[in-house]
């Protein structure tokens, strides 16, 4: 299924792949675009976590932040089953959960809806040179973000890799629109399950869009 994410977010491939597997990309594109859009039917902002896993932090994260319209998102079914699993036995109406990549979402999200905080917790590190490409954080992903971002919305991101924050902080000073701020309370709701396998340990950081930068 990651091939399948991977081609529906770069149609231009479609040349690459056979029609009939294209064909299922297509469908599966239009089915998560018709999902996204009745999910947020009259939101208009939300906030947003990239690789949500089985849902532990978003979930806890809703249940402080009631008010707040919550979407995590995963390319693992499993971890999205599980995800909404804990979001009905919780009761929340305010947490949603989708099968989905990160720059899939980004282009199928309706231009009304704005996101105001995006949250990246210990993403795959990738941490030899050659797969540097596989990273979520890219100028690519920054600049699709940004797009979709209200104005000062904010990028949280959390590793047990130092080098990996290291890089995010180069590309995040390089990008025109994207700022690293000191300005900003990390709320420890709850360990996630990437969290426990490193003993807790991190490096946070967060940016904050700057169209003016």
């Amino acid at each position: 299924m990651t091939k399948l994410y991977i081609h529906s977010t770069d149609p231009g491939i479609a040349e690459k792949i056979k029609p009939e597997v294209y064909q299922k990309i297509l469908e599966r594109r239009r089915h998560t675009q018709e999902l996204i859009g009745e999910t947020l039917e009259n939101t208009e902002t939300i906030t947003l976590e990239i690789g949500c896993g089985h849902g532990h932090f978003l979930t806890e994260y809703g249940k402080r932040f009631p008010n707040e319209i919550c979407v995590g998102i995963d390319v693992n079914r499993g971890r999205i089953y599980k995800a909404r699993r804990k979001v009905e036995r919780a009761l929340l109406t305010n947490v949603h959960f989708i099968e989905c990549e990160s720059l899939e979402f980004l282009a199928l999200l309706p231009d009304k809806i704005r996101i105001q905080k995006t949250w990246i917790l210990y993403p795959d590190p990738w941490p030899k040179k050659r797969h540097l490409k596989n990273r979520i954080i890219q100028a690519k992903f920054l600049e699709a973000l940004g797009k979709k971002c209200k104005q000062q919305g904010r990028l949280y991101l959390r590793s047990d890799y130092e080098p990996y924050l290291e890089w995010s902080s180069e590309l995040i000073a390089e990008s025109p629109n994207w700022e690293p701020t000191d300005d900003y309370e990390w709320p420890e709701i709850t360990t996630t399950v990437f969290q426990e396998l490193t003993d807790n340990r991190h490096f946070s950081m967060v940016a904050q869009l700057e169209p003016s930068k």
